[in-house]
């Protein structure tokens, strides 16, 4: 059984993928950090760089995603599958 494409399945896609980023980009943050400064250390305008990228690359890749399901979606529902013998 498959999903119908929502709304708010759009919304949760970009949420997650937001929050996967930020955390993604946090600890990148850190090991650079340590890597240049030998220390653990991140700033008040790391956290918006990094808040500010993560919202950007979530939301291209939530959309992104929903929209070729979506291609994907009509693409079946206009061609049915071919099991003929």
């Amino acid at each position: 059984m498959k999903r119908k494409l929502t709304i708010r399945l759009l919304l949760l896609s970009i949420l997650y993928g937001s929050i996967i980023f930020f955390l993604l980009g946090i600890v990148l943050r850190l090991i650079i950090n340590f890597i240049y400064l030998n220390n653990f250390s991140v700033d008040e305008q790391d956290i918006f760089k990094v808040g500010v990228l993560s919202i950007i690359a979530g939301t291209a890749g939530g959309a992104g995603s929903w929209i070729f399901a979506k291609i994907d979606e009509r693409k079946t529902s206009k061609y049915p599958s071919s099991d003929r013998e």
